[in-house]
């Protein structure tokens, strides 16, 4: 009888031992669910966002319908430069969107356009990401000069894009810049970098 009474003791005290071992492993799991969550939730709320491309304003570049990675984290350590291609937020009554472009002008710098070349201070700038010749010069035929954190954007596409050069977008004030595009995710035959650096 004795016998019979230490053995459901034991079994007892054993099923108390495994309920607290399986409310701890449970609690492990949740506890590391939880931190996964959190973390990935971080990487893309303040890390990187994905932005679809619509339109032909950076082809051959990027195509419309093409998937981007941006990187929301890279300009909280430095400032955007000549060449970057970066997303913005605009304006357009009380609808807010992002649109992508490469940067041209910097701060303080004079950019404009003349014969159907981009000039830097009077400087015809080279390495452009398109070969054609401007036909539209827009605000830039008498020069822009680009105040305390403002940009000068243009399309690669730059004879069928909306940039700078016209009023109704005009200079991207830093404020306004999301992150740097740096990766083409979809479709998949093109994924890959899109910085050079």
């Amino acid at each position: 009888m004795r016998a019979n009474r230490n053995r459901l003791r034991h079994k007892r005290e054993k099923k108390e031992i495994n309920k607290r071992d399986l409310l701890r492993n449970i609690g492990s799991y949740a506890i590391s669910i939880l931190i996964v969550v959190t973390v990935a939730y971080s990487l893309v709320a303040f890390g990187g966002q994905t932005l679809h491309i619509v339109g032909q304003s950076m082809e051959p570049t990027l195509q419309s319908g093409d998937v981007v990675i941006v990187n929301k984290i890279g300009y909280l350590f430095g400032k955007p430069k000549r060449f970057d291609i970066i997303a913005f937020r605009q304006r357009e009554g009380d609808n807010a969107y992002y649109n992508v472009k490469r940067v041209i002008g910097l701060p303080g710098e004079t950019v404009s356009i003349r014969d159907g070349y981009v000039f830097i201070d009077d400087v015809a700038l080279s390495g452009m990401a398109f070969d054609e010749k401007i036909l539209t010069e827009g605000l830039a035929l008498d020069g822009v000069t680009l105040g305390e954190g403002e940009y000068f954007v243009l399309g690669d596409n730059v004879n069928n894009s909306e940039d700078s050069r016209f009023a109704n977008m005009g200079n991207i004030l830093e404020n306004e810049i999301l992150g740097k595009v740096v990766y083409r995710w979809m479709p998949k035959e093109t994924r890959g970098s899109l910085t050079e650096d």
